[in-house]
């Protein structure tokens, strides 16, 4: 029977017939043995005390991320799109297509959703793209649904509180086979921002627009008009400090527009993430002044991370991202990373470019986490291949022409325990080294921020991010996954930043894991990429 009789006969079926189709459906599910769905379980439990168990009454929202497609092929696609070399170089998805030969089929989604509803828990919504089906439930349905308990814990190393599965949760055979990961079990993970604040004096000080496009080398490479950029916040900016730090510099930008991510609400009443939105959007708007900008704005954990992800790609109206947030790699999930480097791979075979922060701890990216401050580690989504990993350096100016750049001390740098080498990297140990590339970030040649009010003067690498993603709207062409093409170069149209440490690691002479391959010079960059 063709698809389209099929539906037609299901249709004309007495509900009864429906119902108990659909109840023999679940029946059959949880006949099946039960799957350990794995890396789903948080970190933190191996250093926090069990309090007892969590109310069961306690209303939750979870996001059930499905395997992707193809997935071998899609790295290929990725890659040759993004490489200059290949004939296939420039020739991105369209939301509809990728969809069609790497998402997640509409019969898995079902799968899934069906066996959620019959353990009585609500599916509030599938993603545009059907990577995550979201369902909202009690404590006490998520534990039947997911065979898992759920423990209120005592984090003895941060001294707070939150809650967890106390195991992997299980599903069905069938179901377990489509499913990448479970997230929103537990509430620990948080994202920090990548900045610092040195200093708040009464008129702008630190480096302006002028300055910032002078030293590197933009100004031959137009407004960015045309071009549409996105930020990853979790949190919200007030617009008319936006519109002070545009009068002040004389940039006539449009103001920004608000993209909400599972009903997130900011913009009221930001809190103090307020700088780091601010920085970020008055910081492209420097380098690329014509550009759009669009905010995205989500709740503070791996559930919004992965659904805001899952929102850029399958809304596709940006060429670029730029993330100022992220997380010690060893703290977060398996599953959690996996899922939103899912949607990250989508974007890029859209042609979308991500540039990402690459921590302000050095080599020790866990210093403000349980891991501690003697391990080495490096930051996500920053340690994504398919994202840029921005460190920082001290940058001094003549005039409004570029000076010098030495390695920044806070840049972070480091060695993924995660991802493989790239095909693009050296690596080391068979993994995926961090930065890539780097721009000012060193508080004393900081950049002058209006926000909260009052002029500030802020550095980080979540600067440096925002600097590397107003440059690809300024070069206007889509990168896709860029680290192919500015690994291919080697070095060319970069300013190679030759000493300082972070720490375990020194820069030196072309690539290394402070620096990356150095800073850009914009129009010697541009040319190159373009060439």
């Amino acid at each position: 029977m063709s698809r389209r009789l099929r539906a037609l006969a299901l249709a004309a079926a007495p509900l009864p017939l429906i119902a108990a189709a659909a109840l023999a459906g679940s029946a059959a599910a949880a006949t099946q043995p039960l799957v350990s769905v794995p890396d789903n379980t948080s970190p933190a439990l191996a250093h926090s005390q069990r309090d007892g168990a969590l109310d069961a009454n306690t209303k939750m929202s979870v996001s059930v991320a499905l395997k992707l497609r193809n997935s071998s092929e899609l790295d290929k696609f990725i890659a040759d799109a993004s490489n200059p070399h290949s004939p296939n170089h420039g020739k991105f998805l369209t939301t509809a297509q990728f969809n069609d030969r790497f998402a997640p089929t509409q019969s898995s989604v079902d799968s899934v959703s069906t066996y959620l509803r019959s353990q009585g828990l609500t599916v509030d919504k599938v993603s545009a793209n059907r990577q995550v089906v979201t369902v909202d439930g009690t404590a006490a349905q998520l534990q039947t649904a997911f065979g898992t308990s759920m423990g209120r814990y005592t984090d003895t190393a941060q001294h707070r509180d939150f809650y967890a599965n106390d195991s992997a949760p299980q599903l069905p055979a069938n179901v377990a086979a489509v499913v990448q990961g479970v997230v929103g079990l537990d509430n620990h993970a948080v994202k920090h921002t990548n900045n610092t604040n040195k200093r708040k004096p009464n008129a702008p000080s630190g480096y302006n627009p002028t300055q910032l496009r002078g030293a590197y080398d933009t100004g031959s490479l137009g407004t960015g008009s045309g071009q549409s950029v996105a930020l990853w916040e979790f949190d919200g900016y007030q617009a008319s400090n936006i519109s002070t730090y545009d009068k002040q510099f004389s940039l006539s930008s449009s103001a920004p527009k608000t993209v909400s991510v599972d009903n997130a609400n900011y913009d009221s009443q930001p809190g103090q993430g307020q700088g780091e939105v601010e920085l970020d959007i008055e910081i492209v708007q420097a380098m690329a002044p014509a550009a759009s900008t669009y905010v995205y704005e989500a709740p503070n954990s791996d559930q919004g991370e992965i659904d805001m992800a899952n929102q850029i790609a399958s809304d596709n109206k940006v060429s670029v991202v730029s993330i100022s947030w992220g997380s010690c790699e060893p703290d977060t999930t398996q599953s959690a990373i996996t899922s939103t480097s899912n949607a990250i791979k989508q974007a890029t075979a859209e042609g979308i470019s991500f540039f990402s922060a690459s921590g302000d701890d050095g080599s020790k990216d866990c210093t403000r986490s349980q891991t501690g401050s003697g391990v080495d580690a490096v930051d996500y989504p920053a340690s994504d291949p398919n994202v840029t990993g921005v460190g920082g350096t001290h940058l001094t100016v003549s005039g409004n022409a570029y000076g010098s750049e030495t390695a920044w001390s806070g840049s972070g740098g480091g060695t993924s325990t995660v991802f493989d080498t790239p095909s693009w990297q050296a690596g080391v140990g068979g993994k995926r080294t961090v930065p890539d590339v780097s721009a000012d970030a060193d508080p004393n040649s900081g950049y002058a921020i209006y926000s909260a009010g009052a002029w500030q003067v802020y550095g980080g690498t979540s600067c440096a991010a925002p600097m590397w993603a107003g440059l690809a709207a300024l070069i206007g062409t889509k990168l896709g996954a860029a680290n192919q093409a500015l690994y291919g170069l080697k070095g060319t149209g970069f300013h190679d930043v030759t000493s300082g440490s972070n720490g375990t690691f020194k820069a030196g002479t072309g690539y290394d894991q402070v620096t990356g391959w150095g800073s850009y010079d914009g129009a010697k960059l541009a040319a190159a990429l373009k060439g």
